[in-house]
């Protein structure tokens, strides 16, 4: 099997995986789209706009939201 066909395997199974991220097989692609990584977002001015993406890993929709969906993303480095 394939790193990717492996990893797809254990969450298939398991829901869970204990090997790469599955981001990491993304990240040249990504990059070369200039998508940010979470550790490095802590680095960019608050006041530019930045691409990410990740893994969802929570999501909230407070009754209070008015409709809005709360997202938190994690890639390789981080959440």
């Amino acid at each position: 099997m394939t790193s990717r066909e492996r990893l797809a395997a254990e969450y298939a199974g398991t829901g869970l995986t204990l090997g790469p991220h599955p981001m990491q097989f993304h990240r040249q692609r990504l990059s070369e789209l200039d998508v940010a990584r979470a550790r490095d977002l802590p680095d960019i001015p608050s006041d530019r706009p930045v691409r990410v993406a990740g893994a969802v890993v929570v999501r909230q929709r407070p009754g209070t939201a008015k409709g809005l969906v709360f997202l938190n993303l994690e890639d390789e480095t981080g959440s």
